[in-house]
């Protein structure tokens, strides 16, 4: 059942929140900029008309804004909340609170209630609110980075210790009786891959990775064998799951990284200081007028594409988001291919035609240097709004964490917007009067 709002309604013992906060806070500002009764239409009929009253949805979709707007977690939201009042404005609460109105958890309920196509609706509502900023954009700039997931570096010995541990959990909760659970055994060969490239450890090293392999093949047959048909068909994908990860070499493809993210791929992006990344690759689109740049669309993926081929799902995305293609995408030398994707075209740097006049190769040479904005974008999504790592569980986590961020940034943009417009109306406000003032002094002296 879906809760109500507050009722804005004055109490004789407890100031309302307005009494006293900043009406000229940039939160306070966003609160009347965004249509609450959007999220209130969309979001209600995913819930039942009978049970326990829920949270308002008001509540729960502040808290997800604010979450990445202030680099906060599930739980740290909640201890910052108590401590602010204009958060809790925000949130829509009348009076301030001295408790967090709910449990951390049932952030991961709401997420899962509206899904990866309920925060897409959330991301398409924070690019209409820039409607008129991006429709005066001529072209628009994309590209890639990798966001990673929330994972150990991955080791063979790593996975095999993991694999032996979720084995003797399955056998304790299904009451299998094991001859033998290694459990001190596999502490000690884990620790004995440490530091496994030196030449006093490195025998040692490789024989305790083999005997890892060994043990956590034997637990896995051994689980195999004792399961009735129900419990292999259960249990059919885990099984599979566990002996890829301990068989695979070290040239297979489609290889395991991580045991509760299998869609964990690694990933070089010729960084010199992390060769290799384990995560997912993630395209977006920004706008590339002079300013504030706003994201148009965001694209996880779960495989490792070419960057090429990331162009056409960004673009069907700002379609089914209702947004009008660009006319030209500009792209750096990783875009190359097709040169026209759904009527839009792709450029990329390159030399320049002998007939092009020094006009346009200027026009060229200014309009790929302004795809370098691009670059300390993805820099502040991943240092400031969460998009260095997916700390959400399942496939679309990775999607989900980057819809949110991306609405991080451009909620972000429409609050520094906001505020510039106040400063601008005040300051225009004291000239006119302080010239006001000058005008009438000089109008006595004349009389005088």
């Amino acid at each position: 059942m879906l809760g109500k709002n507050p009722k804005k309604q004055p109490e004789l013992f407890r100031p309302m929140l307005v009494d006293f906060i900043d009406d000229k806070h940039e939160l306070v500002l966003l609160s009347e900029k965004i249509d609450w009764d959007y999220f209130e239409d969309e979001f209600s009929p995913l819930y039942s008309k009978t049970g326990n009253p829920s949270h308002p949805i008001r509540f729960m979709v502040g808290c997800l804004l604010l979450k990445h707007l202030y680099n906060l977690g599930d739980e740290t939201l909640a201890s910052a909340w108590i401590m602010n009042p204009y958060m809790q404005h925000f949130c829509g609460r009348v009076f301030f609170e001295h408790q967090f109105p709910c449990d951390p958890s049932n952030f991961v309920h709401f997420r899962k209630r509206i899904g990866e196509k309920g925060i897409e609706k959330i991301f398409s509502y924070s690019v209409r609110m820039h409607d008129a900023k991006t429709k005066t954009s001529n072209f628009v700039l994309s590209d890639t980075t990798v966001q990673e997931n929330n994972t150990t570096f991955p080791t063979d010995a790593k996975l095999c210790k993991k694999v032996i541990d979720y084995c003797n959990k399955i056998a304790e909760n299904e009451g299998i009786k094991q001859r033998q659970r290694y459990t001190k055994v596999s502490k000690q060969l884990v620790r004995n891959t440490y530091n496994g490239k030196h030449p006093k450890r490195a025998k040692l090293a490789r024989k305790s990775q083999r005997q890892l392999k060994t043990i956590a093949m034997r637990l896995i047959r051994e689980l195999e064998r004792n399961f009735t048909a129900e419990q292999q068909e259960f249990y059919r994908e885990s099984m599979e799951l566990y002996t890829k990860a301990v068989t695979q070499k070290r040239n297979d493809t489609d290889k395991v990284y991580s045991l509760h993210k299998p869609f964990t791929r690694c990933i070089a992006k010729g960084k010199a200081h992390k060769q290799y990344e384990f995560g997912n690759k993630v395209g977006l689109v920004t706008t590339s007028n002079k300013g504030k740049k706003i994201i148009l669309g965001i694209k996880a993926f779960l495989q490792t594409p070419y960057d090429g081929h990331t162009i056409e799902p960004l673009l069907e995305q700002m379609e089914t988001g209702g947004q009008q293609l660009p006319k030209e995408l500009v792209y750096d030398r990783g875009g190359k291919g097709k040169t026209e994707i759904r009527g839009v075209k792709i450029s990329i740097p390159g030399k320049p035609r002998k007939t092009d006049t020094a006009y346009q190769k200027h026009t060229k040479r200014k309009k790929f240097r302004t795809r370098a904005a691009i670059e300390p974008i993805i820099g502040h999504l991943k240092t400031d709004f969460r998009l260095a790592q997916n700390y959400f569980l399942g496939e679309t986590g990775p999607q989900i964490n980057a819809f949110l961020s991306a609405t991080a940034w451009n909620m972000k943009k429409m609050m520094e917007i906001l505020k510039e417009k106040i400063f601008f109306y005040f300051s225009n406000l004291i000239s006119l009067l302080f010239n006001r003032n000058i005008l009438n002094e000089k109008l006595k002296m004349a009389a005088c």
